[in-house]
């Protein structure tokens, strides 16, 4: 994270074009907190992190990452972060969207908006027989994604809730009774 303070000066300056003071109020913080954050000087908290991210479209992996350049690629916007096709995922393009180079190697472009699967809803893309069966097919994949992740949360939250300690430690009859004895004295 050597490079975090450029990175957010870099944003501000060149990419958004504000005053130090605007992003501060628009953030909701100090002018001060911003000057240490893009002077190197503090680090920022995750809510802090998850703020600037959604306010200069980047990723935390962005931030974080020294490997990355200073300046963002489009892989790198947080408007786009559910749209990222990674390793082992299937790409749907229109027909005659794939170009063979001279060398044989086969490019697709990828454009805005193209579905991509992994490889369990890729099989079931194969299935369908028209485009309305695989738009029927992406509303599922999506609804069960949302469902399994809020039955997760759920469930991660119980776990949590068994895990806590009391917050009011029981107090030792001794020390109740030396305290009123005490104040019987007092």
């Amino acid at each position: 994270m050597r490079r975090l303070h450029l990175k957010l000066f870099y944003l501000r300056t060149r990419l958004k074009r504000e005053a130090q003071g605007v992003t501060a109020k628009i953030l909701g913080v100090r002018p001060a907190t911003m000057s240490h954050l893009e002077q190197g000087r503090s680090l920022p908290t995750l809510p802090m992190l998850l703020a600037l991210c959604k306010h200069y479209d980047v990723t935390p992996t962005y931030l974080l990452d020294d490997e990355r350049p200073i300046d963002p690629t489009g892989r790198d916007r947080w408007s786009e972060r559910d749209g990222v096709v990674a390793r082992g995922n299937w790409l749907e393009v229109p027909e005659g969207a794939m170009v063979t180079t001279h060398d044989g190697v086969r490019l697709v472009a990828v454009q805005p908006g193209s579905r991509f699967y992994d490889a369990s809803a890729q099989a079931q893309r194969m299935t369908c027989p028209n485009a309305a069966a695989a738009k029927d097919l992406e509303a599922s994949l999506q609804q069960g994604g949302k469902q399994r992740d809020r039955e997760l949360e759920d469930t991660l939250s119980r776990e949590l809730l068994g895990q806590r300690k009391p917050r009011n430690k029981p107090v030792a009859k001794s020390v109740l009774k030396s305290a009123m004895a005490q104040m019987a004295q007092g």
